[in-house]
C-alpha cells in the first residue's frame, strides 16, 4: 500500500525526524560560528553564536 507524500509529512514520525535533523543542523552551524536569522520588531538580523547581531540590509534586485 502506498502512502501519499502529504500523509507522510503530517505523520508524527516525520515531524520527530525533522525536528531532530534541524536541531543537529543548528548545533553544527553554531559550532562553526555561522549566524542564524532572527526577526526583532519586524527587522531581520544575523545573530552569531556570541550574541552579536548585524542588521540585514535589503538589496535592490539587479
Amino acid at each position: 500500500m502506498k502512502k501519499s507524500l502529504l500523509g507522510f509529512t503530517a505523520s508524527t514520525e516525520f515531524k520527530l525526524r525533522m525536528s531532530e535533523s534541524l536541531k543537529k543542523t543548528a548545533a553544527s552551524r553554531a559550532r562553526l560560528g555561522l549566524p542564524k536569522a532572527v526577526v526583532v520588531d519586524g527587522v531581520v538580523f544575523r545573530e552569531y553564536p556570541d550574541g552579536r547581531r548585524e542588521r540585514v540590509n535589503k538589496q535592490s534586485p539587479a
